[in-house]
């Protein structure tokens, strides 16, 4: 199971950047300035934040947002190669 997770961590990695980029668009649209500013910066809370606010007007990117972070916890456990 390990191997899987070191194999893909750099996928995952990519996705999640562009999870990232695409909450702070969000943010600053719907937010405004410092809500945008505050996501850029705290991205854990800001994606659990705004995954939660958008269900129901959002639903692709909700659903997107809780599959990453849901897949952060074992990505971050197994993901890296050590050594």
């Amino acid at each position: 199971m390990k191997a899987i997770f070191v194999s893909l961590y750099g996928l995952f990695a990519i996705t999640a950047i562009i999870t990232h980029i695409w909450t702070v668009i969000i943010a600053f649209s719907v937010g405004g300035f410092f809500g945008g500013i505050a996501t850029l910066f705290l991205p854990f809370l800001g994606e659990l934040y705004w995954m939660f606010k958008m269900f129901g007007e959002n639903d692709t990117y909700a659903y997107i947002a809780l599959a990453h972070l849901i897949l952060a916890i074992p990505f971050s456990i197994f993901g890296r190669r050590e050594g």
